[in-house]
C-alpha cells in the first residue's frame, strides 16, 4: 500500500513537470519583444472529482530599449512587449508583467487576428489571468502593426494610380525608408497644397499606424472625397520612419537605442540615418515653396486623443490660432476628442516641428497628433481603442485637414467670408488672432439686420447640408457649442449652376467666418 502511494505521487510530480516543461516562451519574430521571464509557481487545481487543471504563474519583464548613446539622460523605455507562449492549451496562466502599463492588452492564437483580454481576465494593472483554448498564444501590449504588414500595404498602395513610390533612405540596419507621393497629376501641381505625413518614430505606438493606414487608404481610394483631395493637394506619406525599431520590437528607440523623435537638432555625427533621410527629403520637396501642413502621427499612454499644440509664446498668436483651428475642426468630426483633451507645449528644435519652424515659421503648420492605446475620453466604461474606431478617427482628421486647407470643392464646398467683395454693414477683423476663424479675418456685424449675400458660382445638382462656423475664443479649453460647424439648413440644388446663400445679423457684433455645404446625395 505504501509503495502504491509513493508511485502515485511520483507519477503526479513527473506529469506536472512534463506539462510545464512543455511551455515555451519566445519573441523571435517581427515586432517580438520580451525581457526576462520567471516561472513563479505551478500547481494542480482540482475542479471536480475527475477534473483538474494545471495553473502556472509567470513573472514577465518587458524589455528595455538599449541605452541612448546620443541623449544619455533619456531613460530607456520598456512599454512594448509582444511574445509567444507555446504549450498553453487547457492550462490556467497567471502573468504578472513588469515595466509596462498593462490595461487589457491583446492576445492571438494565430499571430494575425488579435482580441483584447476581457476586463475579468485582467483584474489588476499588470496582470493577466486566463485559460487558453489553443496550444499557442501571442500576447502584445496593443494590436500589433508589424513591419511585414507595412511592406504588404506599401506593395498595394504603390501599385495604385496617382501614387509615386520611392526609397528615400535606409535605416541603421539597412531597411528601406519608403515614401509615397500621392496626387492627381492630370491637374497642375504648382498651386496645390503640400501635405507631409509621417509616422512610427516610436515603434511601440502601433495604434497610430492603424489610424494612419485608414488615412492612406482613403487618400488613395476612388471616393469622390479622395479625388478632390488629390486634385487639390500633393501628399508626401512616410508610414514608417523607424523600420528597425518596429521590426525589432523596441519601444521608443531605433535598434541603436536612439530616440529619433528628438534627434533633429543633434550634430551631424550624432544624427541617425533615418533623420538624415527625412531632412534631405524635406529640403528637396520644399525647395520651391514650404509645406502647408506636416502631421507627425503618434500614440500616447494617456487615455485621450490630442494634438500637441505649440504655444503663442514660442511661436505667434496667429500660428496658435491655426493650430487650434485644425484641432477644433477635428473635434467636430469625432466623439473621441474634446476641447479639454488639447495639449500644449513650446516648439523645440529637437523635434521635427521645431526644425520646420526654424525654417518656415508660420508658413507650415507642423503638429503632432496622438491616439490612445486604451480607451477614449478618460472613460474606462466607454469606448475602447480598436482598429475600427481608429479608422473612424482617420477620417475625422482628413475632414479637418480638408476644411482647413479648402481641399474639396465638390462634395464639401467651403466659402470663406473674408473673401467676399460686398460686405456692407459688416467689418473685417482679426481680433488679434484671439478668436478662431478661417483665414486672416472674419466679419462682424455693425448693426442689427445687417445682410450678407454669398454667391457660389457653380454647385452641382444634389442635396446638401449647410453649416455655418461658430466663432469662439482661441483658448486652451472652450465651450462645446463654439469653434464648431453648426448645421443651419438642408438645401436642394435642383440643377447644376449658381447657388446663393443669404444671412441676416440678429444684432450688432454677430460674427461670420465661413459656410460649408456637405453633399448628401
Amino acid at each position: 500500500m505504501f509503495k502504491r502511494i509513493i508511485l502515485t505521487l511520483l507519477l503526479a510530480l513527473t506529469g506536472s513537470s512534463f506539462l510545464f516543461s512543455q511551455v515555451r516562451i519566445s519573441a523571435d519574430f517581427d515586432t517580438g519583444s520580451i525581457g526576462k521571464y520567471i516561472l513563479i509557481d505551478s500547481v494542480w487545481i482540482k475542479r471536480g472529482s475527475n477534473d483538474s487543471i494545471l495553473s502556472l504563474t509567470y513573472e514577465i519583464h518587458s524589455r528595455f530599449d538599449p541605452l541612448n548613446p546620443v541623449d544619455t539622460a533619456l531613460r530607456p523605455s520598456a512599454r512594448w512587449y509582444h511574445f509567444k507562449i507555446e504549450g498553453v492549451k487547457d492550462k490556467q496562466f497567471f502573468l504578472n508583467i513588469k515595466n509596462s502599463e498593462v490595461i487589457r492588452p491583446f492576445y492571438s492564437y494565430d499571430g494575425i487576428n488579435y482580441n483584447r483580454f476581457e476586463e475579468v481576465e485582467t483584474p489588476f494593472r499588470g496582470t493577466i489571468n486566463k485559460i487558453f483554448t489553443s496550444d499557442t498564444v501571442y500576447i502584445s501590449h496593443f494590436l500589433p502593426y508589424s513591419y511585414t504588414r507595412n511592406m504588404q500595404r506599401m506593395d498595394y498602395w504603390k501599385s495604385l494610380d496617382n501614387v509615386k513610390y520611392e526609397v528615400i533612405g535606409e535605416s541603421s540596419q539597412g531597411r528601406r525608408i519608403e515614401m509615397l507621393t500621392v496626387t492627381d497629376n492630370s491637374y497642375d501641381n504648382s498651386g496645390k497644397r503640400l501635405i507631409w505625413i509621417h509616422g512610427r518614430s516610436h515603434p511601440s505606438e502601433s495604434p497610430s499606424s492603424w489610424h494612419f493606414e485608414a488615412m492612406i487608404d482613403e487618400i488613395t481610394s476612388d471616393s469622390p472625397f479622395a479625388k478632390e483631395l488629390r486634385k487639390n493637394a500633393v501628399f508626401y506619406i512616410i508610414p514608417y520612419i523607424n523600420p528597425d525599431g518596429v521590426y525589432g520590437g523596441y519601444s521608443r528607440s531605433t535598434s541603436t537605442g536612439v530616440n529619433i523623435e528628438v534627434n533633429w537638432d543633434s550634430p551631424d555625427s550624432l544624427t541617425m540615418p533615418e533623420v538624415k533621410a527625412l531632412k534631405a527629403t524635406l529640403e528637396r520637396v520644399t525647395n520651391e515653396r514650404p509645406l502647408d501642413l506636416l502631421l507627425n502621427m503618434h500614440s500616447q499612454i494617456a487615455s485621450s486623443v490630442t494634438y500637441w499644440i505649440h504655444t503663442a509664446e514660442s511661436t505667434t498668436d496667429r500660428f496658435l490660432k491655426e493650430q487650434l483651428m485644425l484641432s477644433s475642426l477635428t473635434i467636430n468630426y469625432t466623439p473621441y476628442y474634446r476641447p479639454k483633451d488639447q495639449s500644449f507645449s513650446a516648439v523645440a528644435p529637437r523635434y521635427v516641428e521645431g526644425w520646420i519652424w526654424d525654417r518656415f515659421k508660420e508658413s507650415t503648420l507642423a503638429i503632432t497628433f496622438e491616439t490612445p492605446y486604451t480607451y477614449y475620453n478618460e472613460d474606462r466604461s466607454g469606448t475602447w481603442v480598436s482598429s475600427e474606431n481608429l479608422k473612424e478617427l482617420g477620417y475625422s482628421v482628413l475632414y479637418a485637414v480638408s476644411d482647413l486647407l479648402d481641399l474639396d470643392g465638390k462634395t464639401r464646398v467651403f466659402v470663406n467670408m473674408s473673401d467676399l467683395k460686398r460686405t456692407k454693414g459688416w467689418v473685417r477683423s482679426d481680433a488679434g488672432f484671439k478668436r478662431l476663424f478661417f483665414g486672416d479675418s472674419y466679419l462682424i456685424s455693425q448693426r442689427e439686420n445687417s445682410r450678407l449675400r454669398v454667391v457660389i458660382p457653380y454647385l452641382e445638382k444634389g442635396e446638401y447640408d449647410l453649416y455655418t462656423w461658430v466663432v469662439g475664443p482661441s483658448a486652451e479649453v472652450f465651450p462645446d457649442d463654439v469653434n464648431r460647424w453648426l448645421k443651419s439648413a438642408e438645401i436642394t440644388q435642383k440643377r447644376d449652376g449658381r447657388y446663393i446663400w443669404r444671412a441676416r445679423a440678429v444684432g450688432e457684433g454677430d460674427e461670420q467666418s465661413a459656410i460649408l455645404l456637405v453633399r448628401r446625395k
